[in-house]
């Protein structure tokens, strides 16, 4: 018999949610909304910065406050055309968003679909969140998390199966990240006379090359460096000395003081190369807050399902986990066991993943249920 969790991920998979592909995404949205909507899910579409996002909840006069929110972002990274097919191999699924993080969205729908079938959705207080830009969001305020939150989208616990943690271990730290732009500038010449110029790009080259030395040494538990991307002018040529060249750089931070450790290393190292820098977006580590009874309740749940104690575990991907911390609500960041996303190879443990529909039920029973509401049989009828 096939799984309905798994054919729900496979028709996910097959959708193209780049998130630059606005029609794509909102595709998507629009399957969505509609399986929940015919499951009694009460829902509500926005347009954020040019993404769509969807906010369902099973309360339909409550649609702001609720007891859990399950989190999930449906857009992934981009892709060959060939990981759009969800495929097995030995217990391994493979497929674009498998593991980032469309299986989260299907094991959502799944447990609506469970509790609807059952007569007992409205016997719950919890809401599904979904957004279409944590992939490339256009700014950390503009994302559509922050967004939502700000419209008033509030919960006293939020699940998001959006981590590096081995399967169903709960992130006890996320690195942060500082993302800004090197820039070197020069004079432009013909390239047949590059002494009388000064090359922007010989300039940035030298000076990224020391950068990567400063970060030679980078692994897990230190900050670490990327060079996302080296451009010049739009009039770049093979025989044209360039006066403006870009390197898209990030520094992952591992601690509190990496920010100003590193804003300090690379104003030294834009005076000794006359660079200049411009961040694009600057996020702290996220700390959870991870001393809620809810959260406790949580590994209490994975315990029960999965017979395993989960452990704290330092992620080294970012989510959208800071912007519920900064607004003082817990979230738990736990998924199953898997890897590799944004690559050719990314996957998901299928027997892991098979726990998280009843790691969403078991906590569901246990901390989203509300309760019955008494009858008087001797009162008055009017």
């Amino acid at each position: 018999m096939k799984n309905n969790l798994i054919d729900l991920l496979a028709t996910l998979v097959s959708m193209p949610t780049i998130t630059s592909d606005i029609q794509a995404n909102e595709q998507a949205l629009d399957y969505i909304e509609g399986y929940l909507k015919k499951r009694g899910m009460h829902t509500k579409r926005y347009q954020i910065e040019g993404h769509g996002a969807l906010m369902a909840s099973t309360r339909a006069n409550n649609h702001f406050r609720h007891t859990v929110l399950l989190s999930t972002h449906n857009d992934v990274a981009s892709g060959s055309e060939e990981l759009f097919t969800i495929r097995e191999a030995n217990g391994i699924l493979y497929g674009r968003g498998v593991y980032d993080m469309k299986s989260a969205t299907a094991g959502y729908m799944q447990v609506v679909d469970d509790l609807y079938r059952a007569g007992t959705l409205d016997h719950y207080d919890f809401a599904i969140q979904v957004t279409t830009d944590e992939e490339f969001t256009p700014g950390y305020d503009r994302s559509g998390v922050a967004n939502l939150i700000r419209k008033g989208y509030q919960a006293s616990i939020v699940i998001l199966p959006d981590s590096t943690a081995p399967g169903w271990d709960i992130e006890k730290i996320a690195k942060g990240w500082w993302r800004f732009d090197l820039i070197a500038t020069g004079t432009s010449v013909h390239s047949g006379r590059p002494w009388e110029g000064d090359s922007a790009s010989i300039k940035l080259i030298h000076a990224l090359h020391e950068l990567k030395e400063l970060f030679k040494n980078h692994g897990p538990l230190t900050d670490s460096l990327n060079i996302g991307s080296i451009h010049g002018t739009d009039t770049a040529a093979y025989n044209k000395v360039p006066d403006k060249m870009v390197a898209m750089v990030e520094i992952r931070l591992s601690d509190d003081q990496s920010s100003a450790r590193n804003e300090q290393l690379i104003k030294a190292l834009c005076k000794r190369h006359g660079l200049a820098y411009k961040t694009f977006s600057l996020v702290q580590p996220v700390h959870p807050i991870l001393d809620s009874p809810l959260v406790h309740a949580f590994k209490e749940t994975v315990e029960r399902v999965t017979g395993k104690s989960p452990k704290g575990h330092i992620s080294l991907g970012g989510s959208d986990a800071p912007y519920f911390t900064n607004a003082g609500i817990p979230c738990v960041l736990s998924c199953p066991l898997g890897g590799k996303h944004h690559s050719e190879k990314e996957w998901v443990d299928k027997a892991s993943l098979l726990q998280l529909v009843p790691i969403l039920h078991d906590y569901l029973e246990h901390n989203a249920k509300m309760p019955a509401v008494s009858v008087d049989k001797h009162a008055a009828v009017v």
